[in-house]
């Protein structure tokens, strides 16, 4: 059989080598606050570069679930709204966190992503699975490019998962669907969880049995139930502005989808890699059913709502960053004031001076407003704040922890922190702070 391949002007015949390695410790260690979630390392990164960094700790074929949701070429740059109030006063704020806008350079995209796509083969187990995500814009070249490295009888299934927004239009039709491309890496050792649903015949009725379909469409015109094996809201919507489960992170699939993903794809026993989180979707379904995720992005945006998802779901984190520049920004003086005593030790937030805001976030007069906040009222632009003892080569451990990074509206600030067993070693200890765009700083306490 002769292979059809994918060609472009300029394509180089081999990926591009593996980045150098950095001398990597863990910014942060948030602990676990229940037993039965799995454990998450968060990179930050570009998807390449996280890739190689995997590689080089030895983890190439470690991974039963690789999934990607990378830029679908929508030539547009997207922000997450964040909604929050100081002293009274609202802002709706727009964080940039990510661009998609390449120009419609289709050969530039492709020569960004195969060397991605091509370490997620390395990094992937016998046993595994690989899902890709896009749409009608980019989806048909990369499932060229996805037949040459996993091979085109590896393609199990192009999913087609349908959705109930997408607007209108005078002069087409409504996009209302993405496709995402489910590949494994071994067709003999390949591991897959069929879905099941509750049998009705006599002799097995209410018994589990595998389904027949993944979507059941009605036997007639009038018949009700249109899901079966999967009831989920998938079929009906995306996520509404109002959807509780909304980060304002812009492009989040529901959780729904990414749980079905899991429950088919990942052992128990398994791990699973996104390498494009953005909010950590997959990761959180992940974490939610026990099993382990490495989340990587470059934008911290996207991992400060990763982070904050993951706290709340009470997994233990691990951050780090393959860059060797520090994400954490020092501050000169301690926010805190910290009491000890024999029982507890507590920490109360006090004046915060934060850096001034570089970015702009919103108009003219939001900017201003936020300007002066970060300098008179720093604390109330926090989104996530702690106290850590410094474990050298393990990282920042984090004693007490309050984080209010993952909704969309931000609750008040937590102004007290306190936690029962004071520092057995004698470590430093340090605040660490992340404010509403994500940023992180850090001081030590004296």
């Amino acid at each position: 059989m002769r292979p059809v391949l994918l060609n472009w002007p300029g394509r180089q015949p081999e990926s591009p080598a593996a980045a150098p390695p950095v001398d990597l410790q863990p910014v942060l260690c948030l602990p676990s606050a229940g037993t039965d979630r799995g454990r998450l390392r968060l990179l930050q990164g570009p998807a390449q570069r996280v890739a190689d960094r995997l590689l080089q700790e030895g983890m190439a074929g470690t991974f039963d679930l690789i999934h990607l949701d990378p830029p679908f070429g929508s030539d547009a740059n997207y922000g997450r709204i964040r909604d929050i109030e100081v002293d009274g006063r609202s802002a709706t704020l727009t964080l940039p966190a990510y661009g998609d806008d390449d120009g419609g350079d289709l050969a530039g995209y492709l020569e960004g992503l195969e060397p991605v796509l091509r370490r997620c083969h390395r990094l992937l187990s016998p046993r595994g699975s690989f899902y890709l995500h896009l749409d009608f814009r980019r989806g048909p070249y990369v499932r060229l490019l996805l037949d040459e490295i996993f091979g085109a009888d590896h393609l199990l299934n192009e999913i087609v998962w349908a959705y109930g927004l997408g607007g209108s239009s005078r002069r087409r039709f409504q996009r209302k669907h993405d496709v995402l491309y489910f590949y494994a890496k071994d067709l003999k050792q390949h591991w897959f969880s069929a879905p099941s649903e509750a049998a009705t015949s006599s002799m097995l009725a209410g018994q589990p049995k595998r389904a027949t379909d993944t979507w059941q469409t009605p036997d007639r015109d009038d018949a009700a139930p249109l899901l079966r094996a999967w009831p989920d809201p998938l079929i009906e919507k995306t996520l509404s502005n109002r959807d509780p489960e909304r980060t304002g992170y812009p492009t989040q699939k529901p959780l729904a989808l990414a749980t079905r993903i899991i429950q088919a794809s990942l052992p128990p026993d398994g791990k699973m890699l996104d390498l494009m989180a953005g909010s950590g979707t997959v990761g959180i379904a992940a974490l939610l059913l026990g099993r382990d995720a490495v989340l990587g992005d470059q934008s911290p945006v996207a991992l400060d709502v990763a982070r904050g998802r993951a706290v709340a779901a009470g997994a233990e984190i691990r951050l780090e960053r393959v860059e060797p520049q520090d994400p954490l920004v020092d501050i000169p003086i301690a926010p805190v004031l910290l009491q000890r005593s024999s029982e507890r030790n507590q920490a109360r937030l006090t004046t915060l001076n934060l850096p001034l805001w570089t970015d702009r976030l919103g108009d003219g007069e939001t900017d201003a407003w936020l300007r002066t906040c970060a300098t008179t009222r720093g604390a109330d632009l926090l989104g996530a704040w702690g106290v850590a003892e410094d474990r050298g080569h393990t990282g920042l451990f984090a004693l007490a922890w309050w984080d209010g990074a993952a909704p969309r509206t931000r609750e008040a600030v937590r102004q007290e922190l306190s936690w029962s067993m004071g520092s057995e070693t004698g470590a430093p200890l340090w605040w660490v702070g992340y404010d509403v765009a994500g940023r992180g700083f850090r001081s030590r306490i004296t």
